[in-house]
C-alpha cells in the first residue's frame, strides 16, 4: 500500500513541473518564517489539565530543546508507540479493513499561524525517536484541507531532526497545518520541540484576495483519446447475475467503488446494493466528508453495522444536522459505533445512539458532550465496549451505565478528569460488570488505596492501566491483593506510583506468570533487586518500562538487556546540556 503512495507521489512532481511559483508572477511578496501561535486540536497527549509536561501547547513559538536530543518535559509527547497498544483487546479493529490508511495515521495535531502566507516550506523540530511523520497538510480558516506532503513512516537514528521535506507546491495561502503520525514502528515516545512554517505574505489587499480565494489554482491538463468507444461486446460484467457483481464489488475500496459508479448504469445500481455498506469507515477520508456525503449514502446504510466516522464533521457546521436525519436510516443494525475526536457529536447524537439496542462497541474518546447526554446511555444493555477518554463523564452517569451494561469487558477512562469519585466507580464494576477485562484510567488522578483494592474483586482482568492514578495518595497494599486475585494479568501500567518499594512489587513474581507488560516508569525508589527477580519470574514478559527510575544504572539496563534478549526494556534518556556537549565528545574520534 505504501509503494501506491510512493507512485502517487511521483506523479505529482510530473505534474506540477509546469507549475509556476506565485513569487515570480506577483513581485510585491515578504517571504516570512514563522512558528506556530496557537495549537488548534490534537488526538494524543501526555499531560493533564494543570500540567504543561509533555503537553500539545509546547509546540507553541520556537524550539525549547533542539538540538538536543533526549526526553524533554518542555515538548510535545505523544501518547503511544510501538505496537503495543493494538496488541490489547480493547484496541480498535478496523471495522473495514479495505479503508484501512495506507500510511497507518495514528494521530495528529493542528496549529494555527498568525500570517497567512503561499507555503514554500515545513520544518518539524523533533527531538526524540524520530521518523513518525507521514503527512502534512495546509489550510486557510475554514477552508479545504490540501495535502503538502506525505510519506511512509522513516526508521531514524537517535538524534534530533530537523524534518524538512519538499512540500507540494500551491499558490495558495495557508494560515494551518495539520500533522499526521504513525508511532508503529518506534522503539519509544516520540515528542516534536516546534514546528516552522515559511512562505510567501501578500503585501497588497488584492493579492491578499486572489490567494485567498484560490483563485490561482492549478489543475493539470485532461487529454482525450478521439473516437475511443466502449465495445459492449467486452462487458463480460452483464452477462453476470446482480448477486455476483455485488459480491465481486464488496473487495473494493470506497474510492474505486466511486470510479466504478460511473463507468455504466449498471456499475452505478450495484454500488448503492446496502449489503457493500455493512460496515462503513469514513476516518481516512476526513478531509472530504460532509453534510452531502451523508445525504448521499444514506439510502445505501441501511445494513450497516459497524460505522466509524472518527476525525470527520470538524470543518462542517452542519455537520450534527446532516448526520441527526442521516441516523434513522441506518441505526437499527448497528452494533459498532466510533466517533472519536469529532466536534459534531453533542447531545441529540448520544440520544440517537442510545437507540442502538444491539451496540457493543461505542467509541466516545475526545467528544465534548455533557452529563444529560451521557445520562441517555444508560438505556443501552449490550455494551461489551465502552471508551470515554478524554471525555467530560462525571460519576453518576459512568455509573448508571455501568450496572446496566452488566457484560462490559473493556472500559476505557484515560484523562476523564471530571471524575471525581472514582473509587466509587471500580466499587460498581467490580460488583456489577464480573466480565472485566480490561481498564485503563491513565491520568485519571481521583483513585485512592480503598478503589485500588476492588480491583482484586475482578478476577478476569487481563489488562489493568493504573498509570499515574496516585500521585496524591498511597496505594497501600492494593497492588499485593490485585497479584493474588488477578492472576490473569497480562499488562500492568502503574507508572509513577512514587510510594512503591521493592517489597510491594514481590506479589508481582509469584502470582503473575502470564504478565506480558509492566509498566514501572518514575518509581524512584525500586532497584535493581527487584527487576532482576521480575525478569527471572515471569516467563512471558515482553515489555519492562523502567525510564525514570533513579536507582537503575545505565549500565545494568546494559546487561539485563543481553541477559534478556527476548524483552525490550525501556529505559529513556533526558540529557542536559552538559550532559549532551560530554556525550558528543566521548562519540568523536
Amino acid at each position: 500500500m505504501q509503494t501506491a503512495v510512493i507512485k502517487k507521489n511521483r506523479a505529482v512532481r510530473e505534474e506540477e513541473k509546469k507549475f509556476i511559483p506565485v513569487e515570480t508572477m506577483m513581485n510585491d511578496m515578504n517571504h516570512l518564517e514563522q512558528y506556530a501561535q496557537t495549537v488548534i486540536n490534537y488526538t494524543s497527549k501526555y499531560n493533564i489539565s494543570f500540567s504543561i509536561s509533555y503537553a500539545p501547547e509546547n509546540l507553541v513559538g520556537k524550539c525549547a530543546k533542539y538540538p538536543l536530543y533526549g526526553d524533554f518535559a518542555e515538548t510535545y509527547i505523544l501518547r503511544s508507540y510501538g505496537t503495543w497498544w493494538k496488541e490489547s483487546e480493547a484496541y480498535q479493529k478496523e471495522y473495514m479493513p479495505l479503508e484501512e490508511d495506507p500510511l497507518g495515521a495514528e494521530d495528529y495535531v493542528t496549529l494555527g499561524f498568525e500570517h497567512p502566507v503561499v507555503p514554500r516550506d515545513v520544518c518539524i523540530y523533533e527531538t526524540f525517536n524520530p521518523g513518525a511523520v507521514v503527512r502534512i497538510w495546509g489550510r486557510f480558516t475554514d477552508l479545504d484541507w490540501k495535502l503538502l506532503w506525505e510519506g511512509p513512516p522513516q526508521e531514524c537514528p537517535e538524534g534530533a531532526r530537523k524534518f524538512h521535506p519538499t512540500i507540494r507546491n500551491l499558490n495558495c495561502l495557508i494560515n494551518e497545518i495539520r500533522i499526521e503520525f504513525n508511532q508503529s514502528h518506534l522503539k519509544y515516545h516520540t515528542s516534536i520541540d516546534a514546528v516552522l512554517l515559511g512562505g510567501y505574505e501578500p503585501k497588497q489587499v488584492l493579492q491578499q484576495h486572489i490567494l485567498q480565494k484560490d483563485l490561482l489554482k492549478w489543475t493539470p491538463e485532461v487529454v482525450s483519446k478521439d473516437g475511443e468507444t466502449w465495445d459492449d461486446k467486452c462487458d463480460l460484467f452483464s452477462r453476470l447475475p446482480h448477486e455476483v457483481v455485488v459480491h465481486i464489488f464488496q473487495y473494493l475500496d470506497l474510492c474505486t467503488l466511486g470510479r466504478c459508479a460511473q463507468v455504466n448504469n449498471q456499475w452505478n445500481a450495484v454500488t448503492k446494493d446496502p449489503i457493500l455498506y455493512q460496515n462503513l469507515t469514513l476516518k481516512r477520508y476526513w478531509h472530504k466528508i460532509n453534510g452531502k456525503t451523508l445525504y448521499i449514502l444514506a439510502d445505501r446504510c441501511r445494513y450497516v453495522r459497524k460505522l466509524d466516522l472518527s476525525w470527520c464533521g470538524n470543518d462542517d457546521k452542519s455537520f450534527t444536522q446532516a448526520f441527526l436525519e442521516f441516523f434513522p436510516k441506518c441505526y437499527q443494525q448497528l452494533t459498532h459505533i466510533s466517533v472519536c475526536h469529532c466536534d459534531f457529536v453533542n447531545n441529540d447524537v448520544i440520544l440517537k445512539f442510545s437507540m442502538c439496542h444491539d451496540l457493543t462497541e461505542l467509541r466516545l474518546r475526545n467528544t465534548k458532550v455533557d452529563n444529560n447526554g451521557f445520562q441517555q446511555l444508560a438505556r443501552l444493555r449490550k455494551l461489551v465496549t465502552l471508551d470515554l477518554c478524554s471525555t467530560l463523564i462525571t460519576d453518576e452517569p459512568l455509573i448508571s451505565i455501568l450496572k446496566a451494561n452488566a457484560g462490559l469487558k473493556h472500559l476505557l477512562l484515560d484523562f476523564c478528569e471530571s471524575l471525581e469519585r472514582l473509587d466509587l466507580v471500580v466499587e460498581t464494576v467490580a460488583n456489577c460488570n464480573k466480565e472485566i477485562t480490561t481498564w485503563s484510567s491513565f491520568k485519571t488522578t481521583t483513585m485512592t488505596a480503598i478503589g485500588g483494592l476492588h480491583f482484586a474483586s475482578c478476577a478476569n482482568l487481563k489488562e489493568l492501566d493504573l498509570g499515574w492514578c496516585f500521585p496524591f495518595a498511597h496505594p497501600g497494599d492494593c497492588l499485593e491483593k490485585i497479584a493474588k486475585n488477578c492472576r490473569n494479568l497480562t499488562r500492568l501500567i502503574i507508572s509513577q506510583w512514587r510510594d512503591v518499594n521493592d517489597y510491594m512489587l514481590l506479589p508481582i513474581t509469584l502470582y503473575c506468570k502470564n504478565l506480558a507488560q509492566l509498566d514501572l516508569l518514575g518509581i524512584k525508589s525500586i532497584t535493581r533487586d527487584i527487576c532482576e527477580r521480575l525478569l527471572a519470574s515471569l516467563p512471558s514478559l515482553r515489555l519492562l518500562d523502567i525510564s525514570f527510575c533513579n536507582a537503575i544504572n545505565h549500565h545494568q539496563v546494559m546487561i539485563w538487556r543481553r541477559q534478556y534478549p527476548h524483552v525490550t526494556i525501556q529505559r529513556s534518556c533526558e540529557y542536559t546540556v552538559t550532559e549532551y556537549i560530554s556525550v558528543v565528545l566521548r562519540e568523536l574520534p
